[in-house]
């Protein structure tokens, strides 16, 4: 087989560019970069959680059975005083469907989960 030395390299990534890989049954294919783009926009999760009291501590339910990473977590305070503020608080990860979110003041708000 010969060996490849030198390969230009694309300056962008399209939507037609290709990859290849094996689907489930194990056969070569190629996939479009726009086929993959639809998977994981398919596949990937978000929660949205709505803390409608005022609270230190926010526990959400998310329930996307993970075990071998995390969701991301963003939030927003929506409490009167702040409206839609992003903020920091200390993630703990409960279990593979559960986190809880504490803060230094009792807020209101939205926060959004992704995997």
């Amino acid at each position: 087989m010969p060996k490849i030395s030198n390969l230009p390299q694309d300056q962008a990534v399209t939507a037609g560019d290709k990859l290849l890989g094996s689907d489930s049954s194990g056969a070569t294919r190629n996939y479009s970069m726009q086929q993959v783009s639809n998977f994981v926009v398919e596949q990937g999760s978000s929660h949205k959680h709505h803390q409608n009291t005022d609270s230190n501590e926010w526990t959400i339910i998310h329930n996307f059975e993970l075990s071998s990473y995390l969701p991301s977590v963003t939030v927003n305070l929506d409490d009167g005083t702040h409206v839609n503020v992003s903020a920091f608080g200390q993630v703990k990860y409960i279990d593979k469907n559960t986190i809880k979110i504490f803060f230094a003041a009792e807020y209101s708000g939205f926060a959004y989960l992704t995997i």
